[in-house]
């Protein structure tokens, strides 16, 4: 399974994929043939990303939501960032996305682009009633992403801003 977008691939990994992207970035492009970024998973995401995996290990018939999902340009077979779930979804219906973009390609619209195909799939699933996010209070580019998914704030705290998207109601 794969989501499309004009300028994009979102491409869940599979458990054995996943695997691979905690060895080190260079061996998951191979085995996706992807055009080589050189770069690495920073240490958070890392740490972030192998309890992720170890959760998509004990869910493995839902692994779906606790895979990387990797955001790949069409244009160049290059991987530009990746998206994550926190899990499945919870008895309100709610699944939290998160995400990264390089740096490099900040600023274009890639990230709206494959945050909102990940909500729009995320809504489609059956028992999905929102989508959720967090982001830091500076974050300003994190927050225009969230409001051009659809996303609407609901909740503010010092540290952070707390983002909803709503299943719309059927007619």
């Amino acid at each position: 399974m794969q989501l499309h977008t004009s300028r994009l691939r979102i491409q869940p990994l599979t458990m054995e994929e996943f695997r691979l992207l905690l060895e080190g970035t260079a061996q998951v492009e191979a085995a996706l043939g992807l055009s080589p970024a050189g770069r690495e998973l920073d240490p958070h995401t890392k740490e972030a990303m192998k309890a992720l995996y170890a959760e998509a290990v004990r869910n493995e018939d839902n692994y779906q939501w606790y895979t990387n999902w990797m955001i790949i340009r069409n244009v160049d077979n290059v991987a530009v960032g990746s998206a994550c779930f926190m899990g499945r979804p919870d008895r309100d219906g709610s699944v939290e996305l998160g995400y990264g973009l390089e740096e490099s390609y900040w600023g274009q619209g890639y990230m709206t682009e494959a945050a909102r195909a990940l909500c729009d799939w995320a809504l489609s699933q059956p028992g999905v009633r929102r989508v959720t996010a967090e982001t830091e209070r500076g974050n300003l580019a994190s927050q225009r992403v969230l409001q051009n998914c659809g996303m609407q704030l609901y909740r503010a705290t010092e540290e952070g801003l707390f983002w909803k998207r709503e299943k719309e109601a059927s007619v």
